[in-house]
């Protein structure tokens, strides 16, 4: 048995992953993290990170918050011996490089994932594909007003797989968002030459299309060298 402590689990995402976790016979959620502390609930929730580690025993810290919190926690837990499991976007090139220095350091493991969804993973593996016959890009994401990051995680992962590829950056005139009601999460690829257009488009309709990768990643974690960024290596 797994055990959890999942930060955020009143937001969202998060309150979604605690049935989600109900579901799986071989991961337990045991403690979670939020703003206000409450121990009247089904699992202990705890407003200080510190205190948690010291009355808490877990295997996997799994984050969907904020970015200035799930950074520092980040690295909290790994320092703890945690493994952990990022769902929280904005994390920066800088972070994520540093957060693999403190693993390497801690002998533990991450995964810091911009998009769970599989179809959005696979989307940016296809897009890869076609980085090898074409060279004319665009990528553009769509979200929900609340979303925060612009462009979002996703699109910056897929514009960065394209510039690996194409041994060249794609400039921001090629990376585009858009903020609407009705939309939750949705990635539109655009490949073209002078003869032929190919379009990959994802669409999330509900939460319930990051659910597989969530707990995919989460039972995963203990199976990688270090911390990595992205799902797409696990994907065979």
């Amino acid at each position: 048995m797994k055990r959890i402590v999942l930060g955020g689990l009143k937001g969202r995402m998060g309150s979604f992953l605690v049935e989600a976790l109900k579901a799986e016979p071989d991961l337990l959620l045991v403690a979670g993290l939020s703003k206000e502390a409450d121990f009247d609930g089904e699992v202990p929730i705890y407003n200080n990170v510190d205190e948690l580690l010291k009355e808490v025993d877990f295997d996997v810290y799994v984050d969907f918050t904020v970015y200035d919190f799930a950074k520092t926690t980040s690295e909290t837990m790994l320092r703890a011996g945690k493994n952990i499991v990022i769902g929280t976007t904005g994390f920066k090139k800088p972070d994520i490089d540093y957060l693999k220095v403190v693993a390497n350091q801690c002998n533990v493991n991450g995964i810091i994932a911009p998009n769970f969804s599989m179809g959005a993973i696979l989307i940016n593996k296809f897009t890869e594909m076609c980085s090898r016959y074409f060279e004319n890009f665009e990528v553009i994401e769509y979200h929900h007003v609340n979303k925060i990051d612009k462009p979002s995680g996703t699109a910056t992962y897929i514009a960065n797989t394209l510039d690996c590829s194409l041994k060249r950056k794609l400039t921001s005139t090629h990376v585009h968002s858009v903020r609407m009601p009705g939309i939750l999460a949705k990635h539109h690829v655009i490949v073209s030459d002078e003869h032929q257009i190919i379009e990959l488009i994802h669409q999330s309709n509900s939460r319930h299309s990051f659910e597989k990768g969530i707990i995919f990643a989460i039972r995963k974690v203990d199976e990688i060298d270090g911390l990595i960024y992205g799902l797409n290596s696990l994907l065979t």
